[in-house]
């Protein structure tokens, strides 16, 4: 067999694996995906996709087909609500006044939580990359891989055996919770046993559920019968469900739910005896967690449930995974392009480990219904106390590694988005005549440079500093005004913001165009020591 080389290789065509492939071809990264389905798998999933998620697609340029999708995935009502009883039909809604406020808190963005199912959500996103050129191989397993000094070497099979070789730089690991990938490697991590066991079975009911729900709609019901209890997620609102069935495993298995089964279950909490249900799909699945000990192992790399693995409330799992692999990709591509040295890439695990951390911690109370939806109870005072709002977990939080230049001891959230080195880029309006577009949208494939007022001294240090590095630099002089409301800059200030849409430097860790030069190398190589930030 002869061998083909391609500079990235990934293995795993979900959700954060079809990401990946986009965040690489936005960067101009070739590479190859294997999947070891042949389609897509049916079961519903993550259904909803965080706003931060939705600024990494807008960069990408799969925004507009995302919400072109999710207009029609619901067929009635609206999605939200939390309800709990024995029975849908008897069960009565919480009050979630609090998680409105919450929301409205929630960080100036050009994008917004999208509810999706992500047996929806791939195939636009498989679309998508399959028309911008990308190589995705579905029904095709990565059998052996050897890596060396200078890549990864990967033995491949086709859903008719055919095998063939091929020669990567990078492998991305995006084959799921149970990574194959990870477990060859032998990448331990640190695991939290599961407190509650699930079948997710979804189904088709005949009649539809429209005229039991009378107008309502939610997006989880809690099932608290005696012959049963678990939840319900809404799919479309109307015939397609997940019954998530809760089993104690101590007294039985999977094996133990046979087809029909299923449906008396389902019929029981739905609360209608007569009700017909198709079963279209179903797995196993625990509340238990995982966060790798290594994110890298030399040339490969885990991503999204290879390296984590969440209990599902607050939808951390596939948004965690999908800012794995945007965050990495652009290293990746500095790296590819030799801008970049070794340091650049150590920083992904540095930055995405804490993050992972945080997320598991934050989705384990959610077990107990009320505390996922912030309702206080006689027992979940400390859970509640502990709890953080999704925009403070997935949109504040503060990379403090030195590939950041932060002070040590830096706080790793922080309460608003105001323009501090390490923090997600603040959004706002910038007019630019017939297109109106945000801050954000001014960021990537390369680094940026903002700068509050005019920018002369600016340019011509970002033009030394392109020709020193070869690094990638755009520059926008943007109102003062504007940047003073908006990112605390005073006039003749700049934010250097990486691909990525994070701030890399900015007056608080001592940027000044002199020093420019200076940082763009430490950022992609740390070969200088880093700069000590002013205020922390």
């Amino acid at each position: 067999m002869t061998t083909a080389h391609v500079p990235v290789l990934v293995a795993g065509g979900g959700l954060v694996g079809l990401s990946a492939a986009l965040f690489l071809e936005y960067h101009g990264v070739p590479y190859v995906l294997v999947e070891r389905r042949a389609t897509a798998s049916p079961l519903p999933r993550s259904r909803g996709l965080h706003t931060r998620t939705g600024e990494m697609y807008r960069q990408a340029g799969v925004e507009a087909q995302i919400l072109k999708a999710a207009a029609s995935a619901l067929r009635a009502g609206k999605f939200g609500g939390a309800w709990t009883g024995e029975s849908v039909r008897t069960a009565e809604s919480l009050d979630l006044s609090g998680l409105g406020a919450a929301m409205a808190a929630a960080d100036p963005s050009p994008s917004q939580f999208v509810f999706l199912p992500q047996v929806e959500l791939e195939p636009v996103l498989a679309r998508a990359a399959r028309e911008r050129g990308g190589d995705l191989r579905f029904g095709t397993e990565l059998v052996e891989f050897e890596q060396d000094g200078t890549g990864v070497s990967a033995l491949l099979r086709d859903a008719s055996g055919v095998r063939s070789l091929l020669r990567a730089d990078y492998l991305i690991a995006a084959d799921g919770a149970g990574s194959p990938i990870r477990r060859a490697l032998g990448i331990t991590g640190r695991e939290l046993p599961p407190t509650h066991h699930y079948l997710n079975v979804f189904a088709r009911t005949d009649p539809d559920l429209t005229g039991l729900l009378d107008g309502r709609a939610f997006s989880q019901c809690e099932i608290t019968g005696p012959a049963v209890r678990g939840l319900v997620l809404s799919k479309n609102n109307t015939d397609e469900w997940s019954f998530h069935i809760e089993y104690d495993p101590a007294t039985e298995s999977p094996a133990d739910w046979p087809d029909a089964r299923c449906v008396a279950a389902i019929r029981a909490m739905v609360g209608a005896p007569d009700l017909e249900a198709r079963i279209l799909a179903r797995s196993a699945w625990d509340t238990g967690t995982f966060v790798a000990d290594e994110y890298r192992r030399d040339r490969i790399f885990l991503v999204g449930d290879a390296a984590h693995r969440h209990a599902p409330w607050g939808g951390y799992g596939g948004n965690t995974g999908v800012a794995d692999a945007h965050n990495l990709i652009w290293k990746l591509a500095a790296t590819l392009h030799g801008n970049a040295g070794p340091a650049l890439l150590d920083s992904y695990a540095a930055e995405r480990r804490p993050l992972a951390e945080v997320a598991v911690e934050q989705s384990r109370p959610g077990t107990d219904f009320r505390t996922r939806y912030g309702i206080e109870t006689p027992g979940n005072a400390d859970d509640l106390a502990r709890r953080l709002d999704t925009a403070t977990v997935m949109t504040r939080y503060r990379y403090t590694s030195t590939a950041v230049l932060t002070a040590p001891g830096a706080a790793p959230h922080v309460a608003t988005l105001q323009g501090r080195t390490g923090t997600r880029l603040p959004h706002w309006c910038v007019d630019a005549g017939w297109w109106t577009p945000s801050t954000l949208d001014l960021c990537g494939p390369g680094f940026t440079l903002l700068v509050a007022g005019p920018a002369g001294a600016w340019r011509a240090a970002a033009a030394q500093a392109r020709r020193a590095t070869g690094i990638d630099l755009a520059v926008h002089a943007l109102p003062a005004t504007d940047c003073a409301a908006h990112a605390g800059l005073a006039a003749g200030e700049a934010l250097l913001v990486r691909p990525d849409h994070h701030i890399a430097a900015g007056p608080d860790s001592g940027l000044t165009p002199d020093r420019l030069g200076d940082v763009l190398t430490l950022l992609v190589d740390g070969s200088r020591a880093p700069m000590r930030s002013p205020i922390a």
